[in-house]
């Protein structure tokens, strides 16, 4: 593999990347430190300048002027991208009032400066250089500058639409619900002297499913738990519609799920709607019935092992693509690929096991940082494949062999962005937890869990359709060809979950994904060099399309209808997809 030096920065970079690295020393106390780090931060981000003014540099030398532009452009943007990441890290602490607006301050400048810079003549200078490149790596870097800038809405666009999204989302996050029981029979037993009929569930939902053995009233509170907030969801989300309806007309569309899936890999809802129907399946298990399923289902039996012990095994697996993770110190590991540095994890102790971005690799600019929290013992299974799913996300991310940032971290679609993570996460559980047997506590969650995101997706793709649209599901049938029993209120189901609000149309991507990571794992698993499939599906250093990186790794041409297809089969005795290693065998 081709080996990487650093490029040489411009002296404001230098300037800015020396105040961020300051920083970045000082995050593992930034949430209880006496003295906050995020006003600095919020100074380096406001003197934030994007460079707007065109340069006449190197415009004598026409074949080289898109790479040299790409290049130089990278360099002066890393610094933006940089603050960025450290105000989603910081925002995940809880914070003070005042370093709460000043990093929405700071959000707020910076996508203001970002606007600016797509309508400025420097933008349309480099797009056009970039057009003409014949190098696939400045290729990608142009196409998602270009979507960056198709999806950059105007203020006022931006202050309604999430004004409405904030007040949905407020809405379903309340958990507050007083119910007045008339049938006795479903009132658990209490040895309140009064006889009150309004019991308060507060948090408190799962706990009555489970202990209420009659099934009707079950049914009755899960029901009216859906509807808590549907009449005061119905206004911001009639807004949120009628805003994207506005966007989708103005640019030609149908309808705002047709504006929004063209850009995808599923092109069309068609498309979507052809495979959410192939990931339909009856589990026969309503939603008011899960907390009584589960708690009678067996879970996986795992032994119980610290997270240092069950991250060196991680370790050990991840050297099959010549990965290593090497101690500094109990609270710094460094992460190499080929004798190449990566980047630096830092280990905390916390409540969950959870992987946080600092800084993102970017080969030839910048190491990557991560912070890694650790719960201390994992007595379970999900405890276990959390982990093994957080050290996948940072290693993909590190390992990516992309010379410029957007490359590095967004997708060639949005519903492709993540497939390389979830193949990781599948090869590493492969390796070291046991199969799930179907019956088992886990098996049943996650067979639950895939049905319920395929009827939300059937109910975003529905919401953003065109009322005539003869696409739409039929969401009874939709409700019963999953769960084997109806909903008394379906109109309640778009008003119960935040995503329908903010990914929309797109919500069926993480379940597309994972089917299809799920496939190309199944399809290579048996194959002997599977550090070819990490090289080019998670490195990817040739900068390829997906397209062609499926092609590789399948060994045929890849059309949306069969990928549909085999994906639906990938873990079916009955899948007539031959497995295949052709290049992989060399």
């Amino acid at each position: 593999m081709q080996k990487y030096t650093s490029v040489l920065a411009t002296r404001k970079f230098n300037s800015l990347l020396a105040a961020i690295v300051v920083i970045a020393c000082w995050f593992n106390t930034a949430a209880h430190a006496a003295v906050s780090p995020i006003p600095l931060l919020v100074e380096q981000c406001l003197s934030y300048q994007f460079p707007t003014a065109l340069s006449d540099s190197s415009l004598e030398r026409e074949k080289q002027a898109s790479d040299i532009q790409a290049i130089e452009l990278e360099r002066e943007l890393i610094g933006f991208f940089n603050i960025n990441d450290r105000i989603k890290y910081y925002r995940q602490f809880p914070l003070n009032y005042g370093d709460r607006e000043l990093l929405l301050q700071c959000q707020l400048y910076l996508a203001d400066e970002l606007a600016l810079f797509f309508n400025s003549a420097k933008f349309q200078s480099i797009q056009f250089a970039l057009a003409g490149s014949d190098d696939p790596s400045v290729k990608s870097l142009a196409m998602r500058l270009n979507r960056l800038a198709k999806n950059t809405d105007a203020p006022n666009y931006k202050a309604q639409l999430h004004t409405a999204q904030a007040a949905f989302k407020q809405g379903v996050s309340s958990q507050s619900l007083s119910l007045n029981f008339l049938n006795e029979q479903c009132k658990l037993g209490s040895n309140n002297d009064d006889n009150t009929s309004t019991v308060d569930f507060n948090d408190s939902l799962a706990s009555y499913l489970i202990k209420q053995p009659d099934e009707t009233c079950r049914q009755q509170v899960w029901q009216a738990y859906q509807a808590r907030a549907s009449s005061r969801n119905e206004t911001p989300l009639a807004r949120i519609l009628d805003l994207r309806q506005q966007q989708a007309k103005q640019a030609s569309f149908t309808d705002y799920s047709h504006q929004q899936l063209h850009q995808q890999w599923l092109s069309t809802p068609k498309l979507v709607a052809q495979f959410l129907n192939s990931q339909t399946q009856a589990i026969n298990i309503a939603p008011w019935n899960l907390g009584l399923a589960l708690s009678q289902a067996e879970p996986v039996k795992v032994n119980t092992v610290s997270s240092k012990r069950w991250l060196q095994e991680i370790t050990t697996e991840l050297e099959a693509f010549a990965i290593a993770i090497t101690p500094v110190n109990d609270k710094l590991y460094r992460v190499w690929l080929d004798g190449r540095l990566l980047g630096d994890i830092y280990i905390t102790l916390g409540a969950k096991n959870q992987a946080k971005p600092i800084r993102k690799q970017v080969v030839g600019q910048q190491f990557g940082q991560f912070e890694l929290i650790l719960k201390p013992e994992l007595k379970t299974y999900q405890q276990q494949a959390t982990l093994v799913d957080a050290v996948a996300g940072i290693i993909s991310q590190l390992a990516s062999g992309q010379r410029f940032y957007l490359a590095n971290t967004i997708g060639e679609t949005q519903d492709t962005a993540q497939i390389d993570t979830l193949w990781l996460q599948q090869y590493l559980k492969g390796q070291l937890l046991p199969d799930l047997k179907q019956d088992s506590r886990e098996a049943l969650l996650q067979q639950y869990a895939l049905q319920l995101q395929v009827f939300r997706a059937k109910v975003a793709l529905n919401t953003y359709l065109a009322s005539d649209s003869p696409l739409k599901f039929n969401l009874e049938t939709a409700f019963s060809e999953a769960f084997g029993t109806s909903w008394d209120n379906i109109h309640d189901a778009p008003y119960t979950y935040s995503a329908i609000a903010f990914e929309g149309p797109v919500y069926y991507q993480s379940l597309w994904q994972k089917a299809l990571a799920n496939y190309i794992y199944q399809s290579t698993k048996d194959c002997q060099n599977q550090k070819l499939v990490f090289d080019y599906l998670v490195v990817n250093e040739s900068s390829s399309k997906l397209a062609n990186t499926l092609q590789l790794l399948l060994g045929e041409p890849i059309t949306n209808d069969s990928l549909i297809k085999r994906t639906q089969y990938a873990f079916n005795h009955q899948d007539q997809h031959p497995r295949r290693c052709t290049l992989l065998h060399k």
